[in-house]
């Protein structure tokens, strides 16, 4: 470990340390669920300390992750053992140009600073998720949603340019039509085919006026039928929908004994960007839905109606195994009546946020981002905060769920909660698996970047080998007998 550390001294302009309260501070992700500490922790001064550093690892053999805001679910940014990159250094605005529409910045920038530097030139990135510390790098890497996916795709759907290290140790700067292969699989590649290290970014104006309608849902198929025609046919800015349970009462005669009954509600929330109040017409839109009462109206300048209202507190102790399925429309309810029911027997869902959002695939083109086969998705997500203690269960039902969800015709998004085996990764990337594979061989021969996460077909490379797992069997049957 200490010639690691040498070498690395030697060779990297920004900090290296091997401190163990500094290995231990990026040993845990979001989800609280996997633990991994690298041997050493690199923070990069610019972009050549990471291609220096990932042509070291190659060098040597070792293994080489990239993190920064650590916002992932499974492990994602996380190493055991090898090289860790702290993403966070690498945190300025190079290029701001409002007047073209684009910025350019580091992948260490946070969204917040993003945001901040946008909103007094009357400009915004297009799509904005509900957490502004996470980083873009991270969020390129992942996808990024946002309550107005439907109509612009994901972050990464809004990516003009990259700058990236490949497995190799090479810097590589990409677009659609320059390095465009790497480019359309290192958006929403979770770091397996290179590090990003600079981001080029799509820019919009923005209107200064929204309003926004909170309306209550007793029935879903009429909230499902309403989100649909609110989607396709453009009439909002943003939609978000959120899940209610309400306490009816309790049975006697449940298989468990006592049975609580519960009737779950669906709040809606629709946002228009506006001008002026005068450019709404209130009763057409309203009057073309069918919602079982309309509960508030909202009126917020446009920077303060994109803030977070707040940060869901995680206590000490605790992991959160959210989860989020994309959906075929002509499942979704299906697939929701089934979860809604299983939820209460596997965790406190009187304080789990239970939601729904949606998109169009036309409008989200990234290889590496899969979606059903429908034009209208409808994403179901599910975020529990459980102690550690009472995880297991969880997990299991979480998978659970995954592969109903597979067997539906669906996908995950995979910034949640993942346990995949060789199958479910199969099911993820359906006949793309081929390509996936081939493109890891292609930029990471020696299977170093962000290793643990993916797993990949045997290609008869040690490293990549450790990867592999046995394929599960009797996956159908057991959901069959379980769901």
């Amino acid at each position: 470990m200490n010639s690691v550390i040498s070498d690395l001294k030697q060779i990297i302009e920004g900090e290296v340390s091997g401190i163990e309260e500094d290995l231990v501070a990026v040993s845990q992700d979001f989800g609280g669920i996997i633990q991994k500490q690298p041997q050493v922790v690199v923070r990069p001064q610019n972009s050549t300390d990471v291609a220096k550093a990932v042509k070291y690892a190659a060098d040597k053999e070792l293994t080489i992750s990239s993190r920064a805001a650590g916002h992932t679910s499974s492990g994602q940014s996380l190493n055991q053992g090898g090289i860790l990159l702290d993403m966070r250094s690498l945190n300025q605005i190079h290029e701001f140009r409002p007047d073209y529409l684009w910025f350019k910045a580091d992948a260490g920038v946070t969204w917040k600073k993003v945001v901040d530097v946008s909103i007094p030139h009357g400009v915004i990135p297009p799509v904005l998720t509900n957490n502004f510390e996470v980083t873009i790098g991270g969020t390129h890497c992942a996808g990024g949603l946002g309550r107005n996916s439907f109509r612009y795709g994901s972050q990464a759907d809004n990516c003009l340019a990259l700058e990236v290290v490949t497995g190799t140790g090479d810097l590589v700067w990409c677009t659609p039509e320059q390095n465009s292969e790497l480019f359309h699989h290192v958006l929403c590649g979770y770091g397996q085919f290179g590090i990003i290290t600079q981001i080029q970014h799509r820019l919009k104006k923005y209107r200064p006026f929204t309003r926004t309608y909170f309306l209550c849902y007793d029935d879903l198929d009429l909230l499902l039928n309403d989100e649909r025609f609110l989607v396709l046919e453009d009439r909002i800015d943003g939609l978000l929908s959120l899940f209610s349970p309400c306490i009816m009462g309790v049975s006697r005669t449940g298989v468990n004994g006592i049975q609580p009954l519960i009737k779950w509600f669906y709040r809606m929330q629709i946002t228009l960007e506006v001008d002026s109040a005068n450019d709404i017409n209130e009763e057409e839109l309203l009057s073309s839905l069918n919602f079982y009462r309309h509960i508030h109206t909202e009126d917020l300048i446009f920077d303060k109606f994109i803030q977070p209202i707040a940060e869901i507190p995680h206590p000490v102790g605790t992991a959160n195994p959210w989860i989020d399925v994309l959906l075929p429309g002509s499942v979704a309810k299906q697939y929701i009546e089934t979860a809604l029911k299983r939820i209460p027997s596997f965790i406190d869902f009187r304080n789990t946020p239970v939601g729904s959002f949606c998109m169009v695939s036309p409008n989200t083109n990234m290889p590496m981002f899969p979606l059903p086969e429908e034009e209208f998705i409808l994403g179901f997500g599910m975020y529990p905060t459980v102690p550690k203690s009472q995880l297991q269960p969880v997990l299991e039902q979480v998978n659970l769920l995954t592969d109903l969800g597979f067997q539906m015709g669906g996908k995950r998004y995979l910034a949640s909660w993942v346990e995949f085996d060789l199958t479910r990764w199969k099911l993820q990337y359906g006949d793309y698996w081929i390509k996936v594979n081939e493109m890891k061989r292609k930029y990471d021969p020696k299977g170093i970047l962000n290793p643990g996460f993916f797993q990949y077909e045997r290609i008869g490379h040690p490293e990549m080998d450790k990867q592999q797992t046995q394929i599960t069997q009797g996956v159908t049957n057991e959901l069959q007998v379980a769901i």
